[in-house]
């Protein structure tokens, strides 16, 4: 069997509709040299092993892991120089493998092409009006070198992702040999792709290509994504600076143990402030203390005073 050029990792968990759909995106690819590593989380029932198209592989996940882990089984498959990611309820548009690859054949120096991202479904219209306003601040952030339809980035890069992780830095096409070094996804971390997106920053050079030739779905299907769960979101933005700060003191690349210090110290008093505007004052004092001990500043004492003040959720520090 001929080797392909680009491995597509596709975990898929109870959605046999959507699954069929991401993965008839894939088959219309004008780039055709890939393989699919479908990734079975413990489906019920199980994902067939044949899908009609003998570049498209099962692999069975039971019991299921998560689409963290999911990811991480199929890259352990993958047998091409490049890989990318397919979610079973997107689609790529039609010349997605054909860019990306352009772009990693035109610029040697490039490990991961982020892929521009457009939005569809019910609340396709809001997902792309706020996907467009954080892009604009990141790429403001980001200071890449824009190149038509592509950005090259350099340092600011890091900096700009630990602040935000739009939706086209969740979506990286990467070499195999830098994905090696990068590192998989991490399976105890709820926010999984903002966590890679940043360690890659570290162990990379990355491109964006503008174009929106990821589609990303938005019926409010999304596992992680739902809003009863910020909570959950704040807390894994905590843990993901905690992690690369004591990282970065013990020995992994120490030069930003500072940046990953006052991260951390951030990450803590947003959640201290969501508590706060919910309405959960004693909850608040925990986080806002663990911010304060890592990098104490005037927000602290501000936010002190207000869990001693009558409720406002429009107040602002």
């Amino acid at each position: 069997m001929t080797t392909p050029h680009v491995s597509v990792v596709v975990p898929t968990h109870n959605r046999p509709q959507l699954l069929a759909e991401a993965l008839a995106s894939l088959v219309a690819q004008t780039f055709t040299n890939w393989e699919a590593i479908v990734v079975d989380d413990a489906s019920t029932p199980p994902v067939p092993g044949d899908l009609g198209d003998a570049r498209i592989r099962v692999v069975r996940v039971d019991p299921g892991r998560g689409g963290a882990a999911a990811k991480d089984r199929g890259i352990q498959d993958a047998r091409g120089e490049v890989v990318a990611y397919l979610d079973d309820d997107d689609v790529y548009a039609p010349t997605y493998l054909e860019h990306s690859l352009t772009v990693l054949d035109r610029h040697p120096e490039i490990d991961v092409v982020y892929m521009g991202v457009t939005w569809f479904g019910s609340n396709g219209s809001w997902g792309q009006d706020n996907y467009n306003r954080a892009m604009e601040r990141f790429l403001a952030a980001a200071a890449g070198i824009r190149e038509g339809e592509l950005s090259l980035f350099g340092a600011a890069l890091l900096p700009a992702l630990i602040n935000s992780v739009p939706m086209a830095f969740q979506r990286p096409v990467v070499r195999r040999a830098a994905l090696e070094r990068i590192g998989g996804y991490r399976a105890d971390c709820l926010l999984w792709d903002c966590d890679w997106a940043i360690r890659a920053a570290l162990d990379s050079r990355a491109a964006l290509l503008h174009a929106g030739l990821y589609c990303q779905r938005a019926e409010g299907q999304g596992y992680s994504s739902k809003q009863s769960r910020a909570v959950e979101h704040l807390q894994s933005g905590v843990e993901i600076m905690e992690t690369l700060w004591a990282s970065s003191r013990a020995g992994h690349h120490p030069e930003h143990a500072d940046t990953f210090r006052r991260a951390a110290a951030k990450a803590w008093f947003n959640l201290a402030w969501h508590h706060y505007l919910q309405g959960r004052r004693s909850k608040a004092l925990q986080p806002l203390w663990r911010s304060a001990s890592i990098h104490p500043g005037l927000a602290h004492l501000k936010l002190l005073a207000r869990l001693g003040l009558p409720h406002n959720k429009h107040a602002q520090i």
